[in-house]
């Protein structure tokens, strides 16, 4: 399944949510955030597309404010 890119308010955000989603077995990793995403933040994780509903719910399990997904 293609790759999805999500998103945080901030890199800080984006370091803890790395964080939460190895704990939760889903493999995440940290790219600079594309052109057409719009947050403060400079960097984004891009997991796999199989893999989003568990990186939800970890992220929300972790009360990590998920920016948005790019698809």
């Amino acid at each position: 399944m293609a790759d999805v890119i999500l998103f945080f308010a901030s890199n800080a955000d984006t370091m803890i949510a790395t964080k939460a989603l190895k704990d939760a077995g889903v493999t995440a990793k940290m790219i600079p955030k594309p052109a057409s995403v719009n947050t403060s933040s400079n960097l984004c994780l891009s997991i796999d597309g199989g893999a989003e509903g568990a990186a939800v719910t970890a992220i929300k399990g972790a009360n990590i404010a998920l920016g948005g997904v790019v698809k």
